[in-house]
Formats: C-alpha cells, structure tokens, sequence
C-alpha cells in the first residue's frame, strides 16, 4: 500500500490534505520532496505517525536512541572503520552506521532508500550483510550530536554569519516545530514546554495535567527553533533579555489550533511555554460533556435558566473553570439575549458572542471593561476572573441590575468563595442578594478503558467505603478499578480527565447566615442542602462505576482538608 493510502486507511489525513500534498510535490518539480516531508512541514501530521506507517509500509523496525542505545554505542566504537560515513555525509543523509549483532552493518537512516546512500554502503561494506533500520529527524540529530562531538560548537559557529531569521526559515527548523506541535496533538497536550540546559535542550508536554514524554535534542539547533517559535508568534527575534508573550494559529495533526505562547529569558536561554487551544474544542463545550451527574447538571440549568443573579466557579489554576464557563455560555440563548464578555486571555472564540481582550497596559483593565460593556445593553456577562474588589463591586451591581453574571475566582472550595469576596470588601448582604451559587471543581483523570483492572471492594479504605455507603452506593453497582499502563495510555494507566464538583446553591439558611456579617467557610458549610456533596464524594461515584481510580479520589480535598488550608 502506497504511504499516502496508509495514513488514510489510518486516519491520520483525508483524502483532500493528500491531494494538495502531492499537488506540492509535482509542483516541486526534480527537486521534489518526499510525501511525508510535505505533510509534516504543513502540520497533517507528526514526525512520530510519519514513521509508524512508514515502518508497516517498509517492514524496517525504527531505531530509538532512548531503548536502543547500544546501536549508537557500536557505531561510536566504529568510527573508524571503512564503512563508517564521514561527518559531512552522515548529516547529508540523515544516517550513520554500525555494526549489527550478527556480523553484519546496520544502516540507521531518516531515509535508507536513498540512492546515493545505498551505492556508498555496497562498495564500503565489504560484502557484508546490509540491515536497515528507520529513524526519526529528531532521534537522528541527537545521535549526529553524539557522535560528532559537536556539543561544543557555539551558536555563532553553527549559524556562521547566517542571520538568525534565516535559520529560523530553513526547512529542518520548520519541519521540526510543525512536527513538535503535531506530536502535541496527538497526544492530547495542553501545553509544550521548550527548556534549554547546557549542552541540549527538552521538550515536554503536559498530557492530562502531567508533564511527560522528555525528548532531548542538541543545544546547537536551539536557538533557530526558539526564533522560529517567536518569529511565527509575531515576537522580535532579536530581544532576549525581556519576557514576551504572542500567539498564532496554525493546523496541528490536521486540526486548526490556536497556540498561545509565553517566552521567558533563563540562565541556558529562552524558556518557551506553547499552550495549544484546539479550534476544534468548541464542540466540548456542552455541559453535558463536563462530567456533570444529573442532579449537578439539573441545578445549573437551573441557574442559567433565571434572568440575573451570580454563578461563581472556583478551583485552581488548571481546575477546567474556563471550560465550564464556555459551556454555560454555549448553553445560552444567545438568539434572543446580548452576551459580552471580558476575559484575559480570549481563549476560545465562540460564535454569536462578543468576546472583550483586557489589555491593562493602556488602562483597559476588567473594571474599566465592564462599566464599558455595562453600557451595550448586555443580558448575560461573562468576566474571566473576579481578581480585585472593584470588579468584585461591578459584577455584584450588574447582577443586581437585572444581569446575569458567570465568573471565577480562585478558592479551596464552594463555601470560601462567599469567604474570599467578603474579604475583597463587598458587604455580605449583597452577597446573600446576589448570587445564585458557587461551583467548585477539580480535573481527575480517567482510567484507560484498554488497560484498567478490577479492584476489590476490599482494598477501599473504611472512611471512603462508609462514605460510598452514606451516598447511596453499593455492593451490587461496584465496577471499581485500577490502573496499570499500556502502549494505548503510554504507561500511564490513564486517559483524558474528567471534571468532579461540589455544588453549593444559595439556600434560605445560607442568606440568614451570610447577612448576620460574621462566618467562616466551616459555618457556611453547617449550611448545605441535603444531597450536597464535596469533590471527593462526587469522584467516589466515578469511582464506584470504574471511571477513574482509588489513588485520583484520594488525591482531592476532603472538608477538613479544607479548613486547615488558607482561603
């Protein structure tokens, strides 16, 4: 099967991105590129899938420099032999050899059936048996690295008086990013982290709020990848002693992405951080998408459903409250009714909604915002974060006035929201007036469905098994599992996340509590519904029907945890 159906049969690209790639390949004439150079540089695919379906097409194993370190060790005592490529043909061909464990060579090649390359090794082999392994460009340019010894080449020697735009232009760097934000998507990435040390640099991406898969690569390539990450942001090339921030839209895996990105000077260089929002994620926000149970689900249509009032979503940074708040608004009528926000950054952009970017620098902060947009005639206000006690004040005002309003702040829990906005100033009467309820959340991952395996009911510790008692759960309903890691999770165990909640609706008892002046997030908390339950209880259901693990629900706040921690 020919590459290009491969990767269709696959599912990496349609049949339109294959056309237009071999559109550009024909177009190129006698220099043409390979098909899967073309694709990688247009961002269809990474690096990593290229050679996947490369090896099935091929038969050829590929070498990882990681688990096959031994490979590189020989050609490294080898160096000297006939056979070996010289410096200048190894990195003209993306190749290096060594000898095989069986008396033979073994050829490890970005492309091994280049065909100056196969006439080099039939009269350097000597008649030995030839073997041939696949290699990606990035694992490629480490062992070349090594091998070489060009560790210590300076930046200047590598560029020479090449200027660094150049450089940042040259089609192994733009191969390199686009395949870097490829590899990204596909592995479900929230954020890249670009970080340079002495002699290489890493690159790591966050996957289900961890931070994993390290991949080394030569501190020499660093400085033409930093600067075409700035050039592509719209940043200065030039300047690297000051923070600077951008952003850019770009098509990852075959999937429009909007990549924010943050540069900060260090000590080995320019710290990069690439937060990649799908274009393709508005499809998420649906409420009945965030792991919301029923009762949940069924209190905040509720809410939305009334004409004004203050929805509050707390939790940390990372918690999802972003996600929640674009599904409330997704939710929203906005056919009949005017719906504004204001939020720093824009994350996602939604249709049928005007979206304001706060921008301090020119005094156009979230207060200065909001008497703004108070004035276009809203019905629904979106603010991005309660971060001060003005805009605590105009948002508690805007409720009152007949609006509604959804925001965040950031807190332990849903009691020490009303905690946190008393202590910003705003009196506790307007809060008992004002707000409809808070939502308190957290992201917990999800058990990967091809791995996971059954857990006891006997391995629960007692505290969280009367607790699944005292919500309802039992025996008969357990599907309680575990992780173990597999080749589909990368090891892990897990995959994707899933929201838990606490839900805390402004009750009768909870105003008189709140109007009296004088409380804490304990005393609020002697004032929750029946049926209320805290984000460990709301996991433990998760739990009991095998969607995530024992270790996950231990790992948020219990109430006492709470009470001890400063709001």
């Amino acid at each position: 099967m020919l590459l290009g159906q491969l990767l269709i049969s696959r599912g990496h690209v349609v049949d339109a991105d294959l056309q237009l790639a071999l559109q550009e390949q024909e177009d190129n004439g006698s220099t043409r590129l390979r098909i899967g150079a073309i694709l990688i540089r247009h961002g269809l695919i990474s690096e990593a899938t290229l050679y996947e379906c490369l090896a099935a097409q091929l038969e050829l194993p590929v070498w990882n420099r990681t688990n096959q370190s031994e490979i590189l060790e020989r050609a490294l005592n080898s160096l000297n032999e006939s056979y070996a490529l010289p410096e200048s043909l190894a990195r003209r061909w993306e190749a290096f050899v060594s000898p095989s464990a069986n008396d033979g060579l073994l050829l490890v090649a970005r492309d091994p059936l280049l065909t100056e390359l196969a006439e080099y090794l039939q009269h350097r082999s000597g008649g030995r048996r030839l073997e041939s392994m696949l290699a990606t460009g990035q694992d490629l340019a480490a062992a070349l690295s090594s091998l070489y010894s060009d560790a210590s080449r300076t930046d200047a020697a590598l560029g020479g008086h090449r200027d660094l735009r150049q450089l940042a232009q040259d089609a192994p760097i733009v191969e390199f990013v686009a395949s870097m934000l490829a590899r990204g998507t596909d592995l479900g990435a929230s954020d890249i982290h670009i970080e340079p040390g002495e002699g290489e640099f890493a690159v790591r991406y966050r996957v289900d709020g961890g931070l994993r898969q390290t991949e080394l690569h030569p501190r020499q390539k660093f400085d033409a990848v930093s600067s075409r990450i700035k050039l592509i942001a719209g940043l200065d090339i030039a300047e690297r002693r000051l923070p600077q921030d951008g952003r850019f839209s770009t098509r990852a895996a075959g999937i429009e992405t909007e990549v924010r990105v943050s540069v900060i000077p260090g000590v080995h260089g320019e710290s990069a951080v690439l937060r990649l929002l799908p274009k393709t994620a508005q499809r998420r926000f649906r409420l009945d998408a965030l792991g919301l149970e029923d009762d949940h689900l069924l209190l905040l249509n509720r809410w939305l459903e009334q004409p004004d009032g203050i929805i509050l979503v707390t939790g940390p940074t990372g918690s999802g409250k972003s996600t929640t708040l674009y599904a409330a608004l997704a939710a929203t009528d906005i056919e009949h009714t005017r719906v504004l926000t204001v939020e720093d950054p824009v994350e996602y952009q939604l249709p049928g909604i005007t979206q304001f970017q706060v921008q301090s620098d020119i005094g156009f902060s979230f207060p200065a915002a909001l008497r703004a947009i108070l004035r276009h005639d809203p019905d629904t206000i979106m603010i991005g974060e309660i971060r001060d006690t003005e805009t605590a004040r105009i948002a508690i005002q805007a409720s009152l006035t007949g609006h509604k309003v959804l925001s965040t702040l950031h807190t332990n829990d849903a009691a020490s929201a009303f905690v946190r906005l008393a202590d910003m100033g705003v009196e506790p009467f307007l809060l008992a007036a004002s707000v409809r309820g808070v939502v308190a959340q957290r992201l917990i991952r999800r058990l990967c469905r091809h791995c996971a395996v059954p857990l006891a009911l006997e391995e629960i510790p007692p505290l969280l098994s009367d607790a699944a008692t005292r919500t309802g759960l039992t025996r008969s309903n357990y599907l309680g599992r575990a992780a173990t890691g597999c080749a589909q999770c990368t090891g892990s165990g897990y995959r994707g996340r899933v929201g838990v909640h606490e839900f805390l609706p402004t009750t009768d008892a909870l105003r008189q509590k709140l109007s009296r002046g004088d409380f804490s997030p304990h005393d609020l908390r002697a004032c929750e519904p029946e049926g209320f339950r805290s984000l460990q209880h709301d996991a433990l259901l998760k739990f009991w029907r095998g969607e995530t693990s024992l270790p996950e629900v231990l790992s948020l706040p219990t109430a006492e945890m709470v009470a001890d921690s400063p709001v």
